[in-house]
């Protein structure tokens, strides 16, 4: 049930705070740009109240998880292309925001196509000079290429074709490995969680993710070619575990692109649970549905646009891993301290 004006009214209260007050804390926890109007409207039923902060506003009122940093960093990875990679972070990124968790999502694919799934122009963009290639080059601070998905609240760092220049670039480098880790640790303070969609392959760019990453999430198509560079790929995370990111794990393998009629698909996802869930989650697979190409047509996550949509509790059950995972390692780190 949705918070009302009310509710909304005293709880603002009994924090203290006036409404302009009220809409800086709120800034500071959903990285949004609220104002005094926006909350009196709110609180007057002129508006309805999003749901990133109706769910943000419950999670405070119960206490029960630390909100506003530090972000746990999620790569999102898989060589091979079409095994719906970005689709999965997207969709990951998007239920985390709706969530009211502070949540931006890294597109570090020349594609771009996560920026262009969430309807942002990375051509204009581009033309302005506000893209991720700006922010690698250190011409920006990553705060101010920052796009709002108004729907959801979620925060882009939006990609272009010219992010391809700087796979080159980045192996030339010295120290050019840490890159990422270094422009994102500004961000880390302030947001719960940094998703980082990477290009098909494990090269530079990939790499960087990884380093700047505390877990990955894999997203496999069930068919046998998808199967096979699965192992390829958890030798590369194994390699940066070991040489650069000893932090780095893998939470799991999300199944994707699942046809349950076919006979391939169903041995593949076979395979892939016998194989790897005796030491990492598989989740139950996203089935094929072309209501994921719609959304990317008009330029909405599916899991905000259509919430019942096949395979979307697949995408929140991955969300709630990654939120338990945050509260694992920041009692690990409070326990440290």
């Amino acid at each position: 049930m949705t918070v009302k004006g009310e509710e909304l009214r005293t709880y603002r209260e009994a924090k203290g705070l006036s409404q302009s007050e009220f809409a800086v804390w709120l800034n500071e926890r959903l990285q949004r740009r609220y104002d005094k109007q926006k909350v009196s409207r709110w609180e007057n039923d002129a508006e309805r109240i999003p749901a990133a902060l109706d769910a943000l506003i419950r999670r405070d009122a119960a206490g029960v998880e630390k909100l506003g940093g530090p972000a746990l960093v999620v790569v999102v990875a898989n060589q091979k292309g079409g095994c719906a990679k970005t689709v999965s972070a997207v969709n990951i990124a998007s239920a985390l925001a709706l969530q009211g968790y502070a949540t931006m999502l890294i597109d570090c694919d020349p594609q771009a196509n996560a920026t262009q799934h969430l309807g942002i122009d990375s051509y204009t963009l581009e033309a302005d000079a506000k893209t991720l290639y700006y922010v690698m080059h250190g011409d920006l601070e990553l705060r101010d290429i920052l796009v709002t998905v108004e729907e959801s609240g979620l925060r882009v760092a939006p990609s272009s074709i010219r992010l391809a220049e700087t796979e080159v670039e980045l192996g030339k480098e010295a120290g050019g490995d840490f890159i990422m880790k270094e422009k994102i640790a500004a961000a880390k303070r302030t947001f719960d969680f940094i998703i980082i969609d990477t290009p098909p392959n494990i090269g530079e760019l990939t790499k960087n993710a990884m380093v700047a990453a505390h877990t990955a999430i894999i997203p496999c198509q069930t068919e046998k070619f998808s199967l096979l560079g699965m192992g390829f790929l958890l030798e590369n995370v194994a390699k940066i575990r070991r040489r650069m990111n000893t932090s780095l794990s893998v939470l799991g393998i999300v199944p994707t692109i699942y046809k349950q009629r076919e006979r391939n698909d169903r041995e593949v996802l076979e395979q892939i649970q016998e194989q790897y869930s005796p030491h990492l989650r598989v989740f139950d697979p996203v089935p094929k549905a072309s209501v994921y190409a719609q959304a990317t047509s008009v330029g909405r996550a599916a899991v905000e646009a259509m919430p019942d949509v096949a395979g979307a509790a697949v995408y929140r059950d991955v969300a709630a891993a990654l939120v338990e995972e945050r509260i694992i390692r920041i009692k690990e780190v409070e326990r440290v301290a």
